[in-house]
């Protein structure tokens, strides 16, 4: 089973380092490069999922290796490559234009919404 997905986003200002408190920078925040991958990834896989589940993100290793600028078109790409039980594994990657900016991997676990949630009353 391998499902992919690619997703395109536009740089805004509220996603700079400088607006993140990231870095000094008006350029992508990786937080913020980070955010739009795991939504890739979360809606790569929702055909997947039953009524009352949900993913969560449990681990993100990732190398930015090139800034971009407010306003720049960021294509991002995940790509389920495991899954062991309730675990997904995925491939990211994020390009602008033909230059890739940042690659990794990324882990999200399928839960049942209303059990995780109850975990937090306790």
């Amino acid at each position: 089973m391998i499902t992919k997905l690619s997703k395109t986003f536009i740089v805004k200002e509220k996603q700079t380092a400088i607006e993140m408190k990231s870095g000094d920078l008006a350029v992508l925040a990786t937080p913020a490069l980070v955010a739009m991958l795991e939504e890739t990834a979360k809606d790569s896989i929702l055909e997947l999922l039953t009524e009352g589940e949900t993913t969560v993100g449990i681990e993100v290793n990732l190398k930015h290796v090139r800034p971009s600028r407010i306003s720049e078109e960021i294509q991002c790409e995940a790509e389920l490559i495991e899954q062991t039980k309730n675990i997904l594994r995925f491939t990211l990657k994020a390009f602008a234009g033909e230059s890739i900016i940042a690659e990794g991997t990324h882990q999200r676990a399928i839960v049942n919404s209303e059990k995780f949630m109850a975990k937090l009353a306790k």
